[in-house]
């Protein structure tokens, strides 16, 4: 486990996966899910789909590569079904629904799951090392939902990009180590003060 942390050091999430990739990751992701991330080798996803282990090397790499690629085709379905789950929302509400949306699929996930629960430490390194592009990714996507809001004056007025990146942040750390009190009312606590007009 520590040489597949180490050896994907510094190279952060890959761009959104072509969807040709998806039986690979849908097979990974149930090993993972069965497993752990640390006790699933490219041969378990090769037996789970049902090819040899060759065809998995080429099309999605070793473990770890097939880890950010899941990371990062995941991340991208939760940020594009956003603005649906939000529509009809507006001001504090519309943001705070954002982030319990984020958190609560990401935590509904299995193999999310599954890593907070065995995987504590496998779960930190990944976040250590994908974390910045983590935040950009959350933030490009949800920075022009913000700026909407500001200009159509039903959030105050904020930095887009600030405020995006600070809501990124509250969602990794809650999903990480989720408050004491029920989620929508932590968030709410300082998010509507901040945010109402």
């Amino acid at each position: 486990m520590k040489d597949m942390v180490k050896a994907g050091r510094g190279r952060g999430l890959p761009p959104r996966p072509a969807p040709a990739l998806d039986p690979y990751l849908d097979a990974a992701a149930r090993c993972f899910s069965r497993y752990g991330v640390a006790r699933t080798s490219v041969q378990d996803i090769a037996r789970e789909l049902g090819v040899n282990r060759t065809t998995v090397y080429r099309q999605v790499g070793n473990v770890e590569q097939a880890t950010r690629l899941l990371v990062s085709r995941e991340l991208h379905r939760i940020l594009a079904a956003l603005p649906a789950r939000v529509a009809g929302l507006s001001g504090p509400q519309a943001a705070i629904e954002l982030l319990v949306v984020v958190v609560e699929e990401a935590l509904a996930h299995p193999v999310v799951h599954k890593m907070l629960t065995d995987e504590r430490e496998l779960l930190g390194a990944l976040l250590a090392d994908g974390i910045p592009q983590l935040f950009r990714e959350i933030a490009d996507r949800v920075a022009p939902l913000i700026a909407l809001s500001v200009r159509a004056g039903i959030i105050a007025e904020r930095d887009p990009e600030i405020l995006a990146d600070w809501l990124a942040r509250i969602a990794v750390t809650v999903m990480v180590s989720p408050p004491r009190t029920p989620l929508r009312r932590f968030l709410e606590e300082l998010l509507v003060p901040a945010l109402t007009p």
